[in-house]
């Protein structure tokens, strides 16, 4: 299991529009926010390109969403 903390970018005073809809999304959930436009989110997937792949398709799927940025990557994979 590959987990990434991200900001979710939205346009101006879309944040708690988009932040009702990352709801309903599987593999994605949602910290906190600054209440107008930036969205702090947990997303959790089996790899690093299902990450990529989620993080794209709620951009290109979301007309509010300017992009996903990650903070911090981590994985259980191989660990101890």
């Amino acid at each position: 299991m590959v987990v990434a903390g991200v900001v979710i970018e939205t346009v101006a005073g879309a944040g708690a529009r988009v932040a009702a809809r990352l709801l309903r999304e599987p593999g994605v959930e949602l910290q906190g926010g600054d209440g107008a436009r930036r969205i702090a989110a947990v997303l959790e997937g089996r790899s690093g390109e299902t990450l990529e792949a989620l993080a794209q398709r709620l951009v290109d799927g979301d007309d509010e969403i300017l992009g996903v940025y990650p903070t911090f990557v981590g994985s259980d994979e191989g660990g101890s």
